[in-house]
């Protein structure tokens, strides 16, 4: 993740779920809950990209095989 600088930043104020919030200090202990919502609301926002472009791609050529789905899976999650 990409560091920024204070200008970069913007202050807002959010209402939370208690045991959201509870969770979220329990998950990124000894960080702040800014950092660590940030962090949260980068990869939910990484992953909406992902989730578009996947979308734009089927678009164009259908969806993906349930065999290159496992083999991708392979790639992943075999260790090396």
């Amino acid at each position: 993740m990409a560091q920024t600088s204070p200008q970069d930043k913007q202050k807002v104020s959010l209402t939370l779920d208690r045991d959201l919030v509870q969770e979220i200090r329990k998950h990124f202990p000894g960080q702040g809950l800014s950092t660590s919502v940030n962090a949260l609301l980068q990869d939910t926002m990484a992953q909406s990209r992902l989730r578009e472009l996947v979308g734009e791609m089927e678009a164009q050529a259908g969806p993906a095989s349930q065999e290159a789905y496992e083999h991708v899976l392979e790639q992943w999650f075999t260790d090396e």
